[in-house]
C-alpha cells in the first residue's frame, strides 16, 4: 500500500459523512416543534344583542381572512394565510365584560385545508375594541396536538368590519 492511503481513505469518509449528514432528514427528536408567529385580519362580523337589566348580552359571528406578517417555526411562515371563522358570546356590565370566542382558522385550498382551533376569551374593556387572550387547543392535520397562547388586539373600524392582531407561542407534542 502507498503512504497516504489510508489519509486519503479517511478524507473519502469523512466527506461521504457530510453529504449525508446534509441529505437525510432530521429525525423526530431534532425537527422544530415549538415556534412564535404575529397574524394580521380583518373581519366582518354581526351581533344580536339583549339588554337585560344592566347587562347587555351579545352572540354572534365574525368571518375574514387572516396572514402570519411573522413568524419562527416549522408551522408558521411569513405570507401564510388562513380564512377564520368565530362564534363570539359576551356579557357586559358598567364595569365587567366576559367575552368567549371559539375560533376555525383553515388553510384556504391551495394549501392542505388543514384546521388550527383558538379559544379567544377577553374580560376587559368592551365590545368596542381591546385586548385579549388567545389559547391555541389543537387542530387537524399538522395542527393536531399542538397548544400555545397569544395576546391579540382588536380594533373595530365600522359597524361590521374589525382587524385583529395576534402575537403567539405554539409547541407541539
Amino acid at each position: 500500500m502507498a503512504p497516504g492511503f489510508f489519509d486519503r481513505l479517511l478524507s473519502q469518509s469523512a466527506t461521504w459523512l457530510i453529504l449525508v449528514g446534509l441529505v437525510a432528514p432530521l429525525p423526530p427528536a431534532l425537527a422544530q416543534t415549538n415556534g412564535r408567529f404575529t397574524l394580521d385580519g380583518s373581519f366582518t362580523y354581526s351581533y344580536d344583542q339583549l339588554q337585560h337589566g344592566s347587562t347587555t348580552f351579545a352572540a354572534g359571528h365574525l368571518e375574514g381572512g387572516a396572514i402570519v406578517s411573522s413568524g419562527r417555526g416549522a408551522l408558521f411562515t411569513e405570507g401564510q394565510s388562513f380564512l377564520m371563522s368565530c362564534v363570539v358570546f359576551s356579557e357586559s356590565s358598567a364595569d365587567d365584560l366576559n367575552l368567549k370566542a371559539p375560533c376555525t382558522l383553515t388553510e384556504p385550498k391551495e394549501g392542505d385545508g388543514d384546521e388550527l382551533f383558538v379559544l379567544l376569551s377577553r374580560e376587559d374593556g368592551n365590545l368596542g375594541g381591546g385586548m385579549g387572550h388567545g389559547d391555541l387547543v389543537g387542530g387537524t392535520g399538522k395542527y393536531a396536538n399542538i397548544t400555545g397562547q397569544c395576546s391579540y388586539e382588536t380594533r373595530y373600524l365600522s359597524t361590521s368590519i374589525l382587524v385583529t392582531t395576534y402575537d403567539c407561542t405554539w409547541s407541539q407534542s
